[in-house]
């Protein structure tokens, strides 16, 4: 009798830790601002601030525009440092 009453109150204690709501509520996006040439002969350049969402999309910031987009199975970091090769400038908000 008493091993069961050991085993419910472990089972008690992990599903009050299990469904705490700080996790949710704590979530931070993790943000990089890139800055983009698209003409070096004119000086044409954009930043864009892109952050990812943690669910396999991305929110594009351009002048205040923003768009959802997905990251097609890549990581958040995989899709800076491509951004990255092939030109842009990038910096952790």
């Amino acid at each position: 009798m008493k091993k069961s009453m050991n085993v419910l109150l472990a089972i008690a204690v992990l599903v009050f830790l299990a469904c705490s709501d700080d996790d949710d509520n704590n979530v931070q996006q993790e943000c990089q601002i890139c800055s983009i040439e698209f003409d070096e002969e004119l000086g044409e350049e954009a930043t864009i601030e892109f952050c990812d969402n943690g669910d396999g999309t991305i929110t594009i910031t351009v002048d205040g525009e923003e768009e959802t987009d997905s990251l097609d199975g890549a990581s958040f970091n995989e899709f800076i440092l491509t951004l990255e090769l092939f030109g842009a400038d990038c910096q952790k908000k």
